[in-house]
């Protein structure tokens, strides 16, 4: 199925059941790609630059077609990509892989689920939906810390803390280019 709208991620983990070290959101509108073939896309992320093997990998897709009044169709790609692997090649690399793979995609559609940078306050939003997504931080826990924004890049770099200790990291617009694509961090351990 072509989906009229697709969400992509792609989680750096150390072992798939951690939360992941970071990860990577694209939101699209009517990517001109089977799931299937932008699972095979991802799978170049396996073979980072530099790296000797592939990294252990899992991908998981979901679609849904809603024809409650006006009809849609709706794709969920989620890579999990380790980094605890011999020969791998580490987040920085797998960051520029995802950031090449991601121009490709956004290359294949006719758009993202916004085009122009958000306002300060839907950058939070966004932010805080993709922690809850990732890490499960409730959303009304997290305190922004930090918040800069670079109008010629699109680009909201935020910070958060979150009553249980826990530090985060988000940033909206994080290819240039690509206002919808997030990239989200985690910094100290999971509560218990």
């Amino acid at each position: 199925m072509k989906a009229q709208e697709s969400r992509i991620a792609v989680q750096v983990v150390e072992y798939p059941t951690e939360h992941p070290q970071e990860a990577w959101d694209l939101q699209l509108d009517h990517l001109d790609m089977y799931v299937e073939e932008v699972m095979e896309e991802l799978q170049a992320i396996r073979w980072a630059e530099g790296s000797h093997a592939p990294n252990h990998c899992s991908i998981q897709a979901k679609s849904s077609r809603h024809n409650w009044g006006g009809s849609s169709t709706f794709s969920e790609i989620v890579m999990q990509v380790s980094t605890g692997t011999v020969g791998g090649v580490g987040a920085t690399a797998i960051g520029a892989a995802v950031k090449i793979v991601y121009e490709r995609l956004k290359a294949r559609s006719q758009g993202e689920s916004w085009d122009t940078i958000p306002s300060a306050d839907e950058a939070v939003r966004i932010a805080r939906s993709r922690l809850h997504l990732h890490y499960g931080a409730e959303s009304d826990k997290l305190r922004v810390t930090s918040s800069e924004v670079d109008a010629g890049t699109q680009r909201y770099d935020l910070e958060f803390a979150h009553e249980d200790g826990r530090q985060f990291g988000a940033t909206v617009g994080a290819i240039d280019g690509i206002p919808s694509c997030t990239h989200v961090w985690m910094r100290g351990a999971a509560p218990s």
